[in-house]
């Protein structure tokens, strides 16, 4: 297995891409990792890191697109570190790609050069969100500002088919995320997402508020990017901010010092579980192949768990989940409404 790193990507690249990818092929040395950027800027944090492991290789890209740049900068700069991870997962010379940089261009850059796959209307950004027994998958996080019905009902059934493959739920809730549970709250955009999901094979939970990706009442919550967005940043501020109020609420008195020593191995759990670092990056619903987006803050143990996550939709097979599901989509809406509707979203 050849993974593609987007080493220039990211706040501390590409010392922290690096450090990622060194620790990922130590720890995997049956897998590849092709860091992706400048070569001298690569081999200078390689050498620090020590010795060059067998399985890390250098593709070299001289240019850079920042993290504030528009889309048009990958026109601009066809020789980054971004469109050539992208070319080398289309060129069969990786099997996945890892991009922790700009969010915009990395969701442009895949659908540029691996295109989406045939009847696919928008690609979506899946991600995790802790709850007390496993995760709350969300989607969009990000990828796309506005939404239309049929993009969510969509991003819907493939992050159903992306479970079931990848994490071996056998049949995943799904609830449209509202300002309410009633059948009257929401807007046109979540009305038109539950009618069209109410017409599939889905488990369709109904409506869900923000409080149920929390709970354990739905496995899947979709809406439209700009939302998802809102909410995922929401909740990273929520767990650094409740981290520094608890550690403050400790401090304050005696009693309560020595009861947070007891209770030091139960609040380093909670740590490990809500840690975002630990889940590492989001796979990107759509495009036809894997591509995993990072967080643009990602640090070494961000990066290698990005890297993991890639791997798993490599070795469980998750495109070729993602083909036939898709397949299955375009026949019935051949059958509905004729091929139009099928090509114009491909």
């Amino acid at each position: 297995m050849r993974l593609a790193l987007d080493a220039m990507g990211g706040d501390d690249a590409p010392r922290a891409m690096v450090q990622g990818a060194v620790d990922y092929a130590r720890q995997f040395p049956h897998h590849e990792v092709v860091l992706v950027g400048r070569q001298a800027d690569i081999d200078a944090c390689l050498a620090k890191e020590g010795a060059r492991h067998a399985n890390i290789h250098v593709e070299h890209a001289p240019d850079i697109i920042g993290m504030a740049e528009k889309i048009q900068a990958l026109k601009e700069k066809p020789n980054d570190s971004m469109n050539r991870s992208a070319l080398l997962v289309k060129e069969g010379k990786a099997d996945a790609m890892v991009l922790c940089g700009n969010t915009g261009c990395s969701v442009a850059a895949a659908q540029l050069h691996l295109r989406r796959i045939p009847g696919v209307k928008r690609a979506g950004i899946l991600t995790p969100l802790p709850k007390p027994s496993g995760s709350t998958y969300i989607c969009d996080a990000g990828a796309n500002s506005v939404g239309k019905p049929e993009h969510l009902a969509q991003f819907a059934e493939m992050s159903s088919s992306f479970l079931k493959v990848a994490y071996g739920y056998p049949n995943p809730r799904v609830g449209v995320l509202s300002n309410g549970e009633e059948d009257g709250k929401g807007n046109e955009l979540t009305h038109g997402t539950l009618e069209l999901l109410r017409a599939t094979n889905l488990n369709l939970v109904g409506y869900v508020e923000g409080h149920d990706i929390f709970g354990g009442n739905v496995d899947i919550v979709v809406c439209d990017g700009f939302t998802g967005n809102v909410v995922l940043k929401a909740c990273e501020g929520l767990e650094a901010g409740l981290r520094r109020i608890i550690k403050e609420e400790i401090n304050r008195r005696f009693l309560t010092k020595m009861g947070g020593l007891l209770s030091r191995p139960a609040f380093e759990g909670v740590r490990e579980r809500v840690d975002w670092r630990n889940v590492g990056g989001c796979f990107l619903l759509g495009v036809d192949g894997v591509c995993v987006i990072g967080h643009g803050r990602s640090n070494r143990l961000a990066v290698f768990h990005a890297l993991g996550q890639a791997a798993r939709c490599v070795e469980k097979k998750v495109m070729d989940a993602m083909r036939e599901l898709l397949k299955d989509i375009n026949a019935a809406e051949l059958r509905r409404t004729g091929p139009a509707s099928v090509t114009a979203g491909a």
